[in-house]
């Protein structure tokens, strides 16, 4: 709930007085909502040990007067109150520094008062975030999420914008005249797409998620706004005909769209508009609300991205020698760093579900227009031999059009010589010899980074047919990864987060300090393009380790970032032992997995990726990477907290805490030499079950039982972080190492039913089944939940809103001699205590 009253309430007709007067200066606060990391309100913002976090809400009022707000960071300390006035919205961050060890939760709150300082009537939203290793996937997290925040910043309402409708909108701004005078449409487009791309999606829930809002009004905008007056729509259309290569009307209905910014160069615009309506997740069949053409119905997104793939076509070069190209108006000449805007946005608009049709001839007319801009492994600007940026803008831009035209690109020893695409390759080699210069070099030109060259690079390899380029190869032949690439051949993503300004922005070449700038390198940051992206993680334990020694390696904790999809959606786990892109082991579905490394010279590091893939047409993929330390003894221990845990807050329920699972790698070894040293061992497990989740002071033991009333005194109803930790007798087994006792940390939730329903559940056992009977009838239907692990884990949803009249469910799928433990929860919120029941083939 985004609007939850903290404090005491108080009787009512005492209050009428006081708030009467109070509303004379305050203003009536109408919600807050925090940022929520990929569009998921359940999902954790990332942070780094000892490192910034920037927190962000937005908070809306009925009317300017004043209120008063405050951040409760979630670790025992909390800011200033603030007072605010003049508006009715407003966006606002602060940083804190959290410190704790790797997976360690916090949950923050902006809390918001409309009557008075002392924030006793605060309406409050939560903000999750959680430690993570500082590895780059982290670092990355943490640049998406400030980029983000900056750009929902940048968004406004101009008074020279308007909507035909005269309905609500937002509009992005360049404002910087470098690039071609694209002063709001491809802002606003690009913009959109970073946000949709991160899980913010034009269907989003605006009440928990505020750049939904952002999304929703500049998707309003691309389709309904205008300039200065009604005779300069953004989008329009025009008659076309059939071209001397082919026809361009594919749909018949003898028009096309084009985008008309006030600086009037569609072809750079309109391919990014196609892909923030793509990105955005409004369907094909979804009405426009726009007649272009006075037809009398609407176009829907389907025929307005088919009429503007219609556009490109018509106005695609037609003559000359250099045919085949795009530049600043429809059939004007050719230059790659425009036609790249063509191909990126008919790319995904002839892919499910859009189905646009490209006619082959544009494909072949684009093929003429860059054998003639091609010479020795790049591509010219406006012909072979013109550069910019020693053709690092412009030879990736060529690239992304070979995408487009289908034209087989990745180096792969498998596909035979004869297939490659020796353009393409020549292309990668060029890149990769100057990939230094390319990541490092700011633009001669314009200046600043070549933020241009970057996004078309991304553009082109994760576009590349027929699969995206992954690594790419120097002409000595050294090859390395372009995206997490390390050491000399540093990796772009890393070259994007640490030029990242402290703001959240990026300053590029072309665009400058834009929203288009930033919104760039937010798209190349994401392992997909046009769609939410699956998301690869995993833990491995222990680490360091010895050398041979087996390391589990859980891929659990991998998701996706769609709405509605989740670690089922994986069907595939790759996992790359010996960092050479090749993937020497995989499973279907998320299972642990063990593997061994050796050490001739202590110590080792050994680079590990995993690599996922979902369930979407196009198979998106995406990497997590991090670092296997081989060394010497002593190693720190690893603790497990068991669960997740289920309890109830019923009389007699039973919590067992369970760290059973900690172990010490160097369990029974002690230092070489030293008889008088005793073996390495775990000597504390120590709980946390309260937050902050860094004292680990509330109960103590390898497995912890609490009754009913020591569960009440914990824990509310609702979810909840617990952690353990785990110590080890480093100091004494190790003495020479000058190495304290060294310890590890584990999380887990626990999900805590209230007590107001059916906690006098019964369990009977009969043959090939279980019935389950209680008293309680004042739910309109309850969740079943079984296991078979034991009365606080191992549960599975097994009846989801099972309607009954008479309080009881018979459980079929049983084996007989099994034990099962079940939990039954009604839909008021409230659940039983745990009960178990063994069915019998038989009676005896």
């Amino acid at each position: 709930m985004k609007r939850e009253r903290r404090g005491i309430l108080f009787v009512a007709l005492a209050c009428i007085a006081f708030f009467a007067m109070a509303s004379m200066a305050s203003a009536a606060v109408d919600n807050v909502r925090c940022v929520v990391w990929q569009g998921d309100p359940v999902k954790h913002h990332t942070a780094i040990n000892g490192q910034s976090v920037r927190l962000k809400g937005v908070i809306t009022t009925t009317d300017t007067g004043i209120i008063w707000y405050k951040w409760v960071f979630g670790d025992g300390s909390e800011s200033a109150v603030t007072s605010l006035s003049g508006s009715t919205k407003y966006n606002v961050n602060i940083d804190n520094v959290y410190a704790g060890a790797v997976g360690t939760p916090f949950t923050a709150q902006l809390q918001v008062d409309d009557v008075d300082s002392s924030m006793t009537n605060a309406v409050a939203d939560n903000y999750l975030v959680k430690i993570e290793e500082n590895i780059l996937e982290a670092r990355v997290n943490i640049a998406i999420d400030n980029g983000l925040w900056w750009l929902f910043n940048q968004a406004f309402s101009n008074s020279y914008c308007h909507t035909f409708d005269n309905s609500s909108f937002m509009v992005f701004y360049n404002g910087h005249g470098s690039y071609p005078d694209n002063y709001f449409a491809s802002p606003t487009a690009s913009s959109i797409q970073a946000f949709a791309i991160n899980n913010h999606k034009i269907n989003g829930d605006t009440s928990e998620d505020p750049y939904v809002e952002a999304v929703q009004l500049g998707m309003n905008w691309l389709i309904q706004g205008y300039y200065s007056s009604a005779s300069y729509p953004m989008l329009r259309a025009r008659t076309i005909s059939t071209q001397p290569a082919g026809n361009s009307d594919v749909n018949g209905n003898g028009f096309g769209i084009e985008v008309r910014d006030y600086g009037n160069r569609p072809i750079y615009q309109g391919g990014q508009i196609m892909d923030a309506i793509i990105a955005s997740g409004v369907l094909p069949t979804d009405d426009t609300g726009r007649d272009f053409t006075g037809r009398g119905f609407n176009w829907t997104f389907s025929e307005l991205l088919q009429d503007m793939c219609d556009m490109y076509a018509h106005g695609q070069v037609d003559s000359s020698s250099a045919r085949g190209g795009w530049r600043y108006s429809w059939n004007s000449g050719s230059d790659n760093s425009a036609a790249q805007w063509a191909a990126i946005g008919m790319i995904p608009a002839q892919k499910a579900p859009w189905n646009c049709t490209v006619p082959n001839w544009v494909k072949t007319e684009n093929e003429i227009w860059l054998n003639y801009s091609y010479n020795a492994g790049h591509f010219g600007y406006t012909s072979s031999g013109v550069r910019h940026d020693w053709y690092h803008n412009t030879t990736p831009s060529g690239m992304v059009q070979m995408a487009m035209d289908g034209q087989v690109g990745y180096d792969d020893p498998d596909t035979p010589a004869d297939e490659r695409d020796g353009k393409w390759i020549a292309c990668e080699r060029y890149t990769a010899d100057n990939w230094y210069r390319f990541l490092h070099s700011n633009s001669y030109n314009w200046g600043g980074p070549l933020t241009y060259g970057w996004y078309a690079f991304a553009k082109a390899v994760r576009l590349a047919v027929p699969q995206p380029v992954v690594r790419i190869t120097t002409t000595s032949g050294t090859e390395f990864d372009w995206y997490n690439g390390t050491g000399s051949n540093k990796g772009l993503a890393q070259r994007i987060v640490e030029s990242q300004y402290a703001g959240g922005y990026w300053n590029g070449s072309l665009t400058s300090t834009s929203p288009l700038t930033t919104a760039w390198m937010i798209i190349t940051l994401r392992p997909a393009l046009f769609k939410a992206a699956p998301i690869a993680c995993f833990t491995a334990h222990p680490n360091p380790a010895y050398a041979d020694m087996d390391i589990i390696f859980d891929p659990s904790c991998s998701s996706h970032s769609e709405t509605g999809k989740d670690i089922t959606n994986l069907t595939l786990f790759e996992w790359d032992w010996d960092d050479d892109g090749v993937y020497d082991e995989s499973t279907s579905t998320p299972e642990e997995v063990t593997h061994a490394f050796s050490c001739a010279s202590l110590p080792c590091t050994y680079p590990v990726t995993l690599k996922v893939t979902d369930d979407d047409l196009e198979e998106l993929t995406a990497t997590y990477t991090l670092d296997i330390m081989i060394t010497n003894p002593p190693h720190p221990p690893v603790a497990d907290a068991g669960g997740p845990y289920m309890v109830s807050l019923c009389d007699g329920d039973l919590l067992t805490l369970d760290g059973s699972g900690s172990f010490d790698p160097n369990e029974g070894d002690h230092e070489a030499g030293c008889g008088t040293c005793p073996d390495d061992t775990i000597t504390a497990w120590d709980w946390d079950l309260t937050a902050p989740l860094t004292g680990f002071d509330d109960e103590s033991g390898e497995t912890v039982a609490l009754g009913s009333s020591a569960i009440a005194s914990y824990f509310s109803a609702g979810s909840h972080n617990i952690g353990l930790q785990v110590t080890d007798d480093t100091e004494a087994s190790y003495p020479s190492s000058g190495e304290p006792n060294l310890t590890d940390a584990d999380f887990v939730t626990i999900t805590v039913f209230d007590s107001c329903g059916p906690c006098d559940v019964a369990a009977r056992p009969k043959r090939g089944k279980v019935q389950l009977t209680w008293a309680y009838t004042g739910a309109d239907s309850y969740d079943i939940y079984r296991s078979t692990e034991g009365p606080n884990t191992g549960f599975a949803l097994i009846a989801d809103d099972y309607v009954t009249t008479y309080a009881t469910y018979l459980d079929y799928d049983v084996v007989n001699g099994t034990t099962y433990y079940y939990r039954v929860v009604s839909s008021d919120g409230c659940g039983s205590k745990a009960v178990s029941a063994i069915p019998q083939a038989r009676r005896r």
